[in-house]
């Protein structure tokens, strides 16, 4: 009588694992789509062209597109315990790269904003959204991120709690290498250097 072997006990619980691990992760992804389902499309659509804050100091600044760098937007508001955890973690964002602004909306005075960073240690320049800037960008929750290019098209964005390692990991992965566009120059260079 044949008998089958069975798979030693580590080999059945390492399967377990990987097929546990898999679903989590795929309930995650399933979750956080669902939650930006309001959000602003990654299609290429590009962010609302009047964007319009406030300086913690009440003084108007206009949110545009910067010649080589990308650009962060992270919407929170001052109550929010999400935001107050993961606020700090946007310091990773290479800003050689990036411009990061960080914008409040649903607060009731500057001075909740202003108790809000001193609690946590905030000392990056920080502006003051309102309700159109709120409808313009489709901002369900609180922290938003969006992700945008150097036309102001989004290319990324994400609602909830990121870590620094996903922040890292989102901006690395939405920005084209430092060598990309002096390669072909240095390229084109050497091209016409041969040929004198």
């Amino acid at each position: 009588m044949h008998t089958r072997k069975s798979r030693p006990w580590y080999r059945r619980s390492l399967v377990r694992w990987i097929r546990d691990i898999t679903v989590i992760c795929l309930v995650i992804y399933g979750i956080s789509q669902w939650q930006m389902r309001g959000m602003l499309s990654t299609d290429g659509d590009a962010a609302p062209s009047i964007t319009l804050v406030k300086t913690l100091n009440g003084e108007p600044y206009r949110i545009s597109s910067q010649p080589g760098k990308r650009t962060l937007i992270y919407f929170f508001a001052p109550w929010c315990e999400v935001c107050r955890l993961s606020m700090k973690n946007v310091d990773v964002v290479d800003t050689k790269r990036f411009q990061v602004f960080r914008i409040a909306l649903d607060y009731d005075s500057v001075g909740q904003v202003n108790e809000f960073l001193s609690d946590i240690g905030v000392d990056k320049p920080v502006y003051l959204g309102n309700e159109q800037l709120k409808s313009n960008y489709q901002v369900q929750g609180y922290p938003s991120y969006y992700l945008l290019d150097e036309q102001f098209n989004m290319i990324d964005r994400a609602l909830g709690y990121s870590s620094s390692a996903g922040l890292r990991v989102r901006t690395w992965l939405a920005t084209p290498g430092p060598d990309v566009p002096e390669s072909k120059t240095s390229s084109a260079q050497i091209g016409e250097e041969q040929t004198e």
